[in-house]
């Protein structure tokens, strides 16, 4: 019966180990995902911004023969007066310059420091 008991003592700790050890290193593991989502997110902020200084003042088809050249696999369209493929949206002015490189707006949140990343 003590053998047991200890048995079963021993079993509780260990177990009991093992679950905080898997919540500590998820925890680790989460805040890596989330610093690497920051970093992701800032660096398609930085890259739309140069874009958008390529591309700013430029007539559509400009553009067009930009995307077809770089991205030759996608089919360039125009949508609610933007520019688009699978992956960029451009607005367009009234006379059928691009703007700039839109950016998604969960992607600008994303790249903001939250008040857990920024201490």
């Amino acid at each position: 019966m003590k053998a047991t008991s200890v048995f079963l003592g021993i079993l509780l700790v260990g177990t009991n180990a093992w679950w905080f050890y898997q919540a500590i290193d998820q925890a680790v593991t989460n805040k890596y995902r989330d610093q690497e989502r920051y970093e992701t997110a800032n660096r398609v902020v930085a890259l739309s911004a140069i874009a958008s200084e390529a591309v700013k003042s430029r007539p559509k088809s400009e553009v067009e023969a930009l995307l077809r050249r770089v991205l030759p696999d996608e089919q360039p369209f125009e949508k609610d007066g933007a520019l688009h493929t699978t992956w960029v949206s451009m607005p367009q002015s009234p006379d059928g310059l691009v703007l700039r490189v839109a950016v998604d707006p969960g992607t600008l949140q994303a790249a903001s420091p939250s008040p857990a990343t920024s201490k």
